[in-house]
């Protein structure tokens, strides 16, 4: 009796799993039908196929807005920059920047703990745009800049 009640129970469940089974292979089988018509849309719009971007391209085609960002100066020092952006204005060495920037808020005082080399007699660092910029105190004008990574790389 008890074989014939496990026989019993055994068939139940199999015929449970395989309804669940074949709905779920016929969500599958639409949707793959769906793909395939998608895909030879695709392919009859389009009939010769892009080429593959090698990696080196899609290097460097991902680093060219940071290089934009900023110009390095000098290969021996990675962080020196010539020019950058901040607020959607370049600022190249000697430009003079705006009031904001000149207040104690973006005054940087710890200049040592940034990496950052000694401010010149009349001159203090300043944060603009993610970088550093040693601006003169009468003026406002860009003495020399320092990308903002000379804090987390040095």
């Amino acid at each position: 009796m008890r074989k014939l009640q496990a026989v019993l129970c055994l068939a139940v469940f199999s015929t449970m799993v395989s309804g669940c089974v074949s709905a779920a292979s016929a969500d599958d089988a639409q949707a793959g039908t769906q793909a395939a018509e998608v895909t030879a849309a695709n392919s009859q719009a389009t009939e010769t196929p892009a080429p593959a971007a090698a990696p080196e391209a899609v290097a460097s085609a991902e680093q060219a807005p940071q290089q934009a960002a900023q110009t390095p100066a000098d290969p021996a020092d990675p962080y020196k920059v010539t020019s950058f952006f901040a607020d959607f204005t370049r600022f190249t060495i000697g430009d003079a920047v705006p009031a904001l920037y000149r207040t104690k808020q973006y005054e940087v005082t710890q200049w040592s703990v940034r990496h950052l080399p000694a401010p010149v007699e009349g001159s203090h660092w300043t944060y603009m745009g993610g970088n550093y910029a040693m601006i003169s105190d009468d003026e406002g004008k860009i003495l020399k800049a320092e990308a903002g990574e000379i804090y987390y790389n040095h």
